[in-house]
């Protein structure tokens, strides 16, 4: 009898729903079995501060990782959430207060924050992110002083998950470069940036590469991965269809770029507003931020709640479409209190318009705005484009091959839970590396 496939947990928390899956690392390729979903969302505190109900997200990650592990035992667990979002421990190790969203307004102030640390030039130089007024460097900025001034450590969230399941304190290369505060030459904290901040670069954790084996959860081994989960996603984007793979990873945000060996720091990438985010396995990923799922998720209840699937059906069949775009960039999308008052004023119009012509607008701007993040690249174009992640859709990808004249190539929906997984592979020797990790997921469609 040959021995049984080793499985791995992935716990992946995304900004509007966690999930735990059990994946089966077989010769034939991962097996996902989502065992655990869980929805939610930042609410705010009586003081009206934007936060995450994190002691209920960890209760239901231990529950989906019992969940997973009904089935037989686990070779190890890994964790991915979304960036730049933080806790703040004391000198005992406990959290000091739920970690603050980054759709929280409170970093309203950070023009002043990028001219008192030199400029968005200096700061592109070091760090190499995308000027965006959620960074972690200006979240720290915006923080209360005497809670900044009594921390010990600063975790991200996937390590601060990491920590509870091991009591470890790290941090892990794919989470830290979301925080504006690391030198993405020397892939270390930027101790002059985070003094610039008012923050102690001591309180500041060791930075490991995905795959260190950091402690163990009722003796199952935790590895950390990509952290971020769109670390994690690109790992699963497959072997490439073409010689020059661009992808768009498809969630609360669309993620559009491509994967390279070195950041680019060059003038016109920061014009651009180009990222530099570290890849899970090494390189960078060249990329930029759009609105995504979170367009229409809001527009929802104005709705009458209808699910995001039933809109887009209704949209691909509506036949004259109007020439109206929006800017999916628009920082007015971060966290406005009337999303469908937002998107039909940026549309021209009516806020009564039919939900189905909306939601083809959002749609094909999101597909306008995806082509134009490609077609911006520096350098030789893509040659085709890998689409992955659960917010993509059939009429999302026939847009965008229309609207870049390129191939597109529908990837798994669970793409984030799917490379947690591979990282862990690679960890325990199931696969050599990530492209051997690749090649087990098959050809793209």
């Amino acid at each position: 009898m040959s021995p049984r496939a080793p499985a791995v947990a992935a716990v992946d928390f995304g900004a509007s729903s966690i999930r735990v899956g059990r994946v089966e690392l077989g010769p034939d390729g991962p097996r996902l079995s989502v065992v655990h979903r869980h929805a939610h969302g930042p609410a705010a505190d009586p003081a009206g501060v934007l936060r995450w109900d994190w002691a209920r997200l960890l209760a239901e990650t231990e529950k989906g990782l019992a969940a997973a592990q009904e089935p037989g035992p686990l070779a190890s667990i890994g964790v991915d959430t979304w960036g730049v979002d933080y806790g703040l421990l004391d000198a005992h190790g406990d959290l000091m207060a739920p970690p603050v969203s980054y759709r929280d307004g409170r970093t309203a102030g950070y023009a002043a924050v990028v001219s008192r640390l030199g400029g968005a030039a200096a700061l592109y130089d070091v760090a190499g992110v995308q000027l965006q007024p959620y960074n972690t460097i200006f979240q720290v900025a915006a923080h209360m002083r005497a809670e900044r001034d009594r921390a010990r450590h600063l975790v991200m969230l996937p390590e601060l998950v990491v920590h509870h399941l091991t009591g470890a304190i790290v941090g892990e290369r794919t989470s830290a470069g979301t925080t504006g505060l690391v030198d993405i030459r020397a892939g270390t904290w930027s101790a002059g940036l985070a003094a610039g901040v008012g923050l102690d670069p001591a309180v500041l954790p060791e930075i490991l590469p995905a795959g260190t084996r950091v402690g163990t959860w009722q003796g199952v081994p935790v590895h950390l991965v990509g952290g971020h989960d769109t670390a994690s996603a690109v790992a699963a984007m497959g072997v490439g269809a073409g010689p020059r793979p661009a992808f768009v990873s498809t969630g609360t945000w669309l993620l559009v770029g491509r994967e390279q060996p070195d950041p680019d720091l060059s003038d016109a990438a920061r014009a651009a507003n180009l990222t530099n985010e570290i890849g899970a396995t090494g390189g960078v990923r060249l990329l930029k931020n759009l609105a995504g799922a979170w367009l229409l998720e809001q527009c929802r209840p104005a709705w009458g709640g209808p699910s995001i699937a039933a809109l887009i059906d209704e949209a691909a069949a509506v036949g004259d479409v109007p020439a109206a775009r929006l800017d999916p960039t628009d920082a007015r999308f971060l966290h406005p209190e009337d999303m469908l008052g937002e998107v039909t004023g940026a549309l021209d119009l009516s806020r009564d318009t039919p939900p189905a012509v909306v939601t083809r607008l959002v749609v094909e701007s999101l597909a306008a705005g995806t082509a134009g993040v490609l077609a911006g690249l520096p350098g030789a174009g893509p040659s085709d484009i890998h689409v992955f992640g659960g917010a993509q859709s059939a009429l999302y990808r026939s847009l965008l091959a229309e609207r870049s004249g390129l191939p597109v190539h529908a990837g798994p929906g669970e793409a984030t839970a799917l490379g947690n997984a591979l990282v862990q592979g690679i960890a325990l020797g199931v696969y050599a590396d990530l492209a051997d990790a690749r090649r087990h997921l098959g050809e793209p469609s």
